[in-house]
């Protein structure tokens, strides 16, 4: 059975949405632009329109190479530096660490799909903020950050959950 959840597939759509958000930015930020915000939203520190291209673009690099990386290299990663429930049982059999190599590759992929979502909602209300009279991060992004952290919570849960579980019922 196919999974619903394809971890590559999401990876590769949310790095395309983080290409395109960092795009729009690179044709709509105006010269001097918001870097950071404080608690409520505010911006704290400014800079020039390079210094928040450049900041985003080694974010959704180093991001997408960290999360991406550590996925395409799952099946390189020593048997021993997985941390599982249940690891006895996992590594018992070629096909069993196979399957959880499997399952923590995908696993990674859609984690890191949604942290580049994160971040290019993030970048697009950066870009909203410096070209509003009123500069502040708005309800999109502070949405997004708290679906993001339910969104993980509940992903972790169905790790721990899944691998408790065992391959053949």
């Amino acid at each position: 059975m196919r999974r619903l959840v394809d971890g590559r597939s999401w990876f590769l759509l949310a790095a395309a949405l983080y290409a395109a958000a960092w795009v729009v930015a690179l044709l709509a930020l105006p010269e001097r632009v918001p870097l950071h915000f404080g608690g409520a939203g505010s911006p704290d520190r400014w800079g020039s329109r390079a210094e928040a291209l450049v900041v985003y673009g080694c974010l959704g690099l180093g991001l997408g190479a960290l999360l991406g990386g550590a996925a395409a290299l799952s099946e390189r990663i020593p048997v021993s530096m997985i941390n599982t429930p249940r690891k006895d049982w996992w590594t018992a059999t070629p096909e069993r660490v196979a399957e959880l190599r499997r399952r923590n590759r995908a696993d990674l992929y859609v984690i890191g799909a949604a942290t580049l979502i994160l971040l290019a909602v993030s970048l697009v209300d950066t870009v909203r903020a410096a070209r509003s009279a009123d500069p502040r991060l708005g309800a999109p992004f502070f949405v997004a950050l708290a679906g993001y952290g339910l969104f993980l919570a509940v992903w972790v849960v169905r790790i721990v959950r899944d691998r408790t579980s065992t391959i053949d019922g």
